[in-house]
Order: structure tokens, then sequence, then C-alpha cells
């Protein structure tokens, strides 16, 4: 797709989704750079995709810092944002702390302000510049038990359309990717695991279960895979997609 001497930036790289797209933006000749609060993963990751011949580099960012400090980097071409953090999803209102609600929205979007702060510098101009967010499906669900989940969602993709109007002028584009749960996320070591692993005892079944229950719900009984997302983030990062901004990408297959 045309991704020779492109920079791409990938938060939380160390993940299930951000490595996968990392690979993937890599075997299309991009420049990779990968970020993550530790280093816990993160070299192996960088590793793995020099070792199949790609560009991969590796650096400590702790997205919930305001003042965290990016590598010298001469432009970045684009962004993609895959950092997630454990929240609560199953607690109701009589039962929800203010601390577990706040936690649904407050270090997801936190850390996609300071992404978006740090890195807008170095995009736009002439080289032109894409940021790409990835959400989970609540956004647009009315389903108990998910308030800080569903307010984290819905404004992910809020600002999402409020920073592209922002950017625009600067010629970045501000993509999100809403996908529903992604079929092979655990396996890949995902931290939704643990939060599907919760709902699933909750629910006296197993996470395979759960999610066999969750593909159910879509219109083709099938989950995205971590394959499929990180194709579609590579094509909404290349010049093809060049069109599409300040919108969110449906791949819940349907269920939203």
């Amino acid at each position: 797709m045309g991704f020779k001497n492109k920079i791409a930036v990938i938060f939380g790289g160390s993940g299930a989704i951000g490595s996968a797209v990392a690979h993937a933006l890599a075997r299309e000749g991009a420049e990779v750079h990968l970020a993550a609060r530790t280093s816990t993963r993160l070299e192996h990751v960088a590793n793995s995709i020099r070792n199949a011949g790609g560009s991969a580099s590796a650096f400590i960012f702790d997205a919930l810092d305001e003042f965290a400090q990016l590598p010298e980097l001469a432009h970045i071409d684009i962004v993609v944002n895959a950092t997630g953090f454990m929240h609560d999803q199953g607690k109701r209102l009589d039962a929800l702390a203010l601390s577990e609600f706040r936690q649904g929205f407050d270090p997801f979007l936190t850390a996609y302000f300071n992404i978006a702060k740090a890195v807008s510098p170095l995009m736009g101009g002439e080289h032109g510049g894409t940021l790409i967010t990835v959400v989970a499906p609540a956004a647009n669900m009315a389903i108990s038990g998910h308030l800080g989940h569903i307010v984290g969602c819905a404004g992910t993709e809020a600002f999402t359309r409020a920073l592209a109007a922002e950017l625009g002028v600067k010629n970045i584009r501000v993509v999100c990717v809403r996908s529903h749960a992604i079929a092979d996320a655990v396996q890949a070591g995902s931290y939704v695991g643990a939060i599907f692993a919760a709902k699933a005892q909750e629910m006296g079944i197993t996470v395979e279960q759960f999610l066999g229950g969750a593909a159910q719900s879509t219109l083709t009984h099938h989950l995205p895979t971590l394959a499929q997302v990180a194709d579609t983030i590579t094509f909404l990062a290349s010049d093809a997609a060049s069109a599409i901004t300040g919108t969110t990408v449906n791949m819940t297959a349907g269920a939203t």
C-alpha cells in the first residue's frame, strides 16, 4: 500500500492489537516505532518484526503522563493508539464506586489526549498524517453493568470527531476503529482476557463460551480477528483512505 519511507508510531505496541498492527505496517514497508508504559513484551515484538525483515524500534512512553517525551523523530506519518486499561465491566450503579466508574473513561481519554498532543506537532503539512484509535463497541449499546465503559467508548468516538475538526487544517486525518471482541485476542495475551474471564465466571461459563455468545450477537456469527483489525487499520492509514476522517469505522459485524 505504499508505506516505504513512512514512519509509524504504535502506542500500546506490546499488546495484542498493537503488535498485530505493527507487524502489518512493517510488512508494507513502514518504519515502525513501538511504545508502551513498560518494557514487558515490547522488545520481543520489535525483535519479531526485525526477524521478519521489517524495521522496528521500541521506547517507553507512559500515555497517562502529560509530560511524557517522544524519541527524536523528524516527522510521523501514522499513529495508532492501541492502549488499553483495566476497568470494571459488570457492576451496577448500586455497587459501583465513583473511582470504578471513572476507570472506564479517565485513562482512555487521558491517553488519547496525551498521545494526540505529543504527536500532532510532528505530523501533517506536506507529509500528511493519520491518527487511528481502536475502541470497544459499547458506545451505542444499552447494557447494564457497563456505565463507565459505555461512557468511555462514547467519549473516545466523540473525541475522534472533535480532534479531526481541529487537526484537519494541518492535513492530519483522525479515525476511530470500533471492533467487537476480537476472536483471538485472549490467546495473544490481551489484557481483556482478565475482563472476559471475570464476566464468564459470573455467568458460570468458560471464556471460550463467552466469546461464542459474543459471536452469536453479530450478523455473521463471527467475531473479527486480529489480522482483520490490523489489515483494516493498515488500509485506513494508506493514501487509498485519504478521504476518510472524523468518523468511526464499524468492525462489529453488524452488532452495532
